[in-house]
Parts: C-alpha cells; structure tokens; sequence
C-alpha cells in the first residue's frame, strides 16, 4: 500500500495533495516534475465511497446495538473511525494520466 506515482516520471504524489484532490471534489492532480494531469479512475470514487459509508454504517447499525452500546459512545466511535478511514483515504485513490 503506497502513494500514487505519476505515470509518466514516476515522482510519487504528496499525501498532502491527494488529500486536496479528494476535498476538492476530485480535482486532477498535476506532477510537480513533469506537469502531467492526472484524474481519479471511476472504480477508485467507488472504492472511496464505499470505504466512507459502509464500514460505519455497520458499526452504527448491526454493531453498536448487539453490543449495546449507548448512543454517545458509538457517536464517538463512528467519528473516531471515520477519521482514521479519510487518513488512510489518500492510499487507496488511484489516478490516471490524461494523455
């Protein structure tokens, strides 16, 4: 699991960037090196926002209540979780040179 690279010089992306790209609405990131524009592929937006809805709602739903736990407690797990789910955003986004 690492960083996207640029297709075509390889200089490997700044997390910082990536991060940017996703806030941004998927913006294209353009290499530092060679200037080559680069998008975000379908299947990653995908893959994205199943990683952001999915594992909370089944903590929220399935989990927390066998378990039951009160609802501040799985607030605070859910916010916790989904945190930690956006940090690691940056790792599973794949982009594609335009050219």
């Amino acid at each position: 699991m690492s960083l996207q690279k640029c297709d075509k010089c390889n200089t490997q992306f700044k997390w910082s960037k990536i991060i940017k790209s996703l806030f941004l609405s998927y913006r294209p990131i353009q290499c530092n090196q060679c200037g080559t524009e680069h998008r975000i592929i379908f299947f990653s937006r995908i893959i994205l926002s199943l990683l952001s809805v999915l594992p909370l709602w089944l903590f929220g739903f399935i989990i927390s209540p066998q378990l039951s736990l009160s609802i501040s407690y799985t607030f605070s797990i859910i916010i916790l979780f989904a945190v930690f789910l956006f940090l690691l955003f940056p790792f599973f986004a794949k982009y594609k040179s335009e050219n």
